[in-house]
């Protein structure tokens, strides 16, 4: 495991074009998301009663924003604005892995070269396949989860501390959404490389340990630097704090890279030596 998030970095760095071009998409999807905030959610919440709501003032915000959101066409457009930038981003993400997996697997060939753009061209198709099969199969859940969220969430608005029922449905949810991602993953590794689909989700499957380890070790590791960033942000406030902030999404992206390589270098290990 500790050689996999090794070899990991090392293709990190031949592949240090690719951080770049991740950390440029996540800033142009953050500054929309930002504008739209912005524009559309500090407004309602700047209709919060004020002074300090009894239940009654509470009841009456809520009961106006549900009748906002089924009857105010402005709502409406908002709406179908976040709906597009999300189906825009379900569009581009597979087509990221097919660069990235493309890159992956020339480089351990002995090809050097910027491969992203022609993995794009070769394997969108398939990528995007394979992505929008894991996105089928993590909605299953919400099925039986969403009702629960729902009922719990009408009553929360009254008593926050209700909340509390909803976490183990979510952390649920996240552990199945988790597994469906890491045999999706590993199959991505046998469509690009033409190694076989049954092949890859078994060395997934026999080698759960190091999986889940790798992806520990790298989630720990990014929560930390997460923290501390967004601490020296709180610091130092004004300018200094907005860089150090963004600074951290070019971390986030590395890590997320750094994620996909080390499982990559234990797939190939394990299918090819």
């Amino acid at each position: 495991m500790r050689n996999n998030i090794a070899n990991g970095w090392k293709s990190v760095k031949d592949q240090f074009y690719v951080v770049i071009i991740l950390f440029l998409y996540q800033l142009i999807c953050g500054y929309f998301l930002y504008r739209l905030v912005q524009s559309a959610v500090v407004p309602l919440f700047l209709r919060y009663p004020d002074p300090p709501p009894n239940e009654l003032s509470k009841i009456l915000f809520y009961v106006e924003g549900q009748l906002s959101l089924t009857n105010n066409e402005t709502v409406h457009s908002y709406l179908w604005i976040l709906l597009g930038m999300l189906l825009l981003r379900m569009i581009l993400t597979p087509l990221i892995h097919a660069g990235i997996l493309y890159g992956l697997h020339k480089e351990r060939v002995g090809e050097p070269g910027l491969f992203f753009f022609k993995g794009i061209q070769q394997l969108w198709k398939p990528m995007a396949l394979l992505y929008w099969i894991e996105i089928g199969l993590v909605l299953i859940p919400a099925y039986w989860v969403i009702p629960k969220l729902y009922d719990i969430g009408l009553t929360g608005f009254l008593s926050p501390s209700i909340w509390i029922q909803a976490v183990p449905y979510m952390l649920a949810w996240y552990v199945y959404r988790y597994i469906i991602h890491q045999l999706i993953l590993y199959v991505q590794f046998g469509v690009t490389g033409r190694a076989g689909i049954l092949s890859s989700i078994r060395i997934c499957l026999r080698y759960t340990l190091s999986v889940m380890g790798i992806s520990l070790i790298l989630g720990l590791s990014c929560i930390l630097l997460f923290s501390l960033f967004t601490g020296m942000s709180l610091w130092w406030t004004g300018l200094i704090g907005l860089i150090i902030q963004q600074a951290y999404h070019f971390i986030s992206c590395l890590f997320k890279l750094w994620g996909i390589t080390a499982q990559f270098d234990l797939w190939y290990n394990k299918k090819f030596r």
